[in-house]
């Protein structure tokens, strides 16, 4: 391998391999005049709380001092995605398991990748000295969220060791918070992570960079409209005649029956379970930016549509569009459900507003497709992850028929994800022997690595597949970062048509 110079910072000690990282530490870190041209604000924000401005819809704003200084950066590994600056190592971090995984069936070599390993953590590193990420605790509205929080669940576990990641992520301890229970198949949610009064709107905190915008530029709102690239090619059907199917680029099928393939000859994993096989990872376009509650809920209609379930006569033809989604969203509104998040969002038609829980239920909800909303926080000294990986573990367990058996394929739905800042679909769920639980989740900002590409189809043998397995596994320490998680459970349910398949 080419030996690469190593380059100095000239305004501190920090030094990368990669003049671009370096450039970009130096705005960031360094920034002339104390603006960082890689942080997004808005051109005018007011540092003092008000509970009276107004804006051009009459509708009456929140900022309490702080609020609405989120930082955010754009991905140095150019991804087109903005992040916050707390994000941005765990983001990263995902882009070296999107790569990694490249040669997953064969041994492991040292390469490129190895120095680009080593060069982004010390830009994690670097940042990690110079921000103080701490997240506020968010007033909650827990009234019609439902819990599971029975004597059943084991609140003895060890606290683990804390690793570097969770130093810098994890905030200040959550208050312990109140909750009630209720029967929830049609509760109405309020935002995850919250931090106003009810009937005003949100902020960056909440909607993402873009809060404020009226409208989407034009380049992106014709990318949209034009949707991914799709090819043509021929392929053998089970009856050995050769068809011609569509392949839409950003829509990568068949990677459930992999993911069980790699559980099954991974020797950590106790157990493992996973859903319909019909879901489909559906990952973010080029430059689109935060659209990931909208991709999220492309994959769970992915679902209905691959199996004929409740209310797929509401999507005929390919996944809905993120435009058709927002005038989906906007029409609940229009009916009567969820209609706080209009006030809240200031409505979402035509811009690049982050989405959420209450605005994937409203529209599943809408087209009368059944739907569950959980919300998790901490509840006396049992953290809101582990009440998450209990509730999740407690969907799948009822698919388990012989308990010898290492990995069930369920015909279960797979389950929207929420957690501040971001979301997700659940598609597993795993135990390892050493104790540990993870989430198998399919997120919509990576795509599949080329490892996966190569495998989805085939029967093989991987040398290492807890390497490809990494960019779908979030466990305890990811999710320990955060103090509030949300679930949305489709509660239609198909014939257990897929058994479990022994290891």
């Amino acid at each position: 391998m080419e030996q690469v110079e190593e380059l100095l910072c000239p305004l501190c000690d920090f030094s990368d391999y990669d003049s671009y990282f370096l450039l970009q530490h130096v705005e960031l870190c360094h920034p002339e005049n104390g603006d960082s041209p890689f942080i997004a604000r808005d051109e005018e924000e007011s540092p003092h709380a008000q509970l009276d401005d107004v804006d051009n819809t009459g509708v009456s704003t929140y900022s309490p001092s702080g609020h609405d200084t989120e930082e955010y950066i754009d991905c140095p590994r150019w991804c087109g995605e903005t992040v916050t600056i707390a994000e941005l190592p765990s983001h990263i971090e995902l882009h070296l398991a999107e790569g990694m995984a490249f040669d997953g069936t064969g041994p492991i070599t040292a390469d490129d990748n190895d120095v680009q390993l080593q060069d982004e953590r010390t830009l994690i590193r670097e940042l990690e000295t110079r921000f103080d990420t701490s997240l506020p605790d968010p007033l909650r509205n827990n009234d019609h969220l439902s819990w599971s929080t029975s004597n059943t669940y084991p609140s003895g576990q060890k606290k683990r060791d804390i690793t570097d990641w969770k130093k810098l992520l994890l905030g200040p301890s959550s208050s312990k918070v109140k909750h009630k229970s209720a029967k929830a198949k049609h509760a109405t949610v309020r935002r995850l992570g919250a931090r106003i009064p009810s009937g005003f709107k949100l902020w960056k905190a909440e909607l993402g960079p873009h809060a404020h915008e009226e409208r989407m530029p034009g380049w992106l709102r014709k990318q949209l409209e034009q949707g991914a690239k799709i090819t043509s090619m021929n392929k053998i059907s089970l009856d050995g005649s050769l068809i011609k199917v569509e392949v839409v680029a950003n829509e990568t099928p068949d990677i459930v029956p992999l993911l069980a393939q790699l559980c099954e000859q991974d020797r950590s994993v106790d157990r493992a379970f996973l859903c319909h096989p019909a879901v489909q990872h559906v990952t973010k376009m080029s430059r689109e930016g935060g659209f990931c509650g909208y991709r999220n809920i492309q994959m769970m209609v992915s679902f209905i549509q691959g199996t004929g379930s409740q209310g797929f006569e509401h999507f005929p033809g390919r996944i809905p569009s993120i435009l058709h989604l927002q005038d989906l969203i906007e029409s609940a509104w229009d009916k009567g459900i969820n209609t706080t998040g209009r006030v809240e969002t200031g409505g979402i038609r035509g811009t690049r507003k982050y989405i959420g829980t209450p605005e994937a239920q409203a529209l599943f909800m809408s087209l009368g497709i059944g739907c569950e909303a959980n919300a998790f926080s901490q509840a006396g000294e049992i953290l809101a992850y582990e009440l998450l990986l209990h509730a999740v573990e407690k969907y799948f367990i009822p698919t388990l028929n012989d308990p010898l058996q290492k990995v069930c394929r369920s015909s279960l739905p797979p389950i929207y994800f929420q957690h501040p800042g971001h979301s997700l679909t659940i598609v597993g769920f795993e135990k390892r022997k050493n104790g540990t639980r993870n989430l198998l989740v399919f997120d919509p900002i990576f795509k599949p690595s080329p490892g996966i590409q190569r495998l989805i189809g085939t029967n093989f043998r991987a040398t290492s597949p807890e390497r490809l397995l990494k960019a779908y596994r979030r466990g305890e320490t990811y999710l320990g970062r955060y103090r509030n998680f949300e679930l949305l459970k489709l509660t239609a349910r198909l014939p257990p048509a897929y058994p479990c398949v022994a290891g």
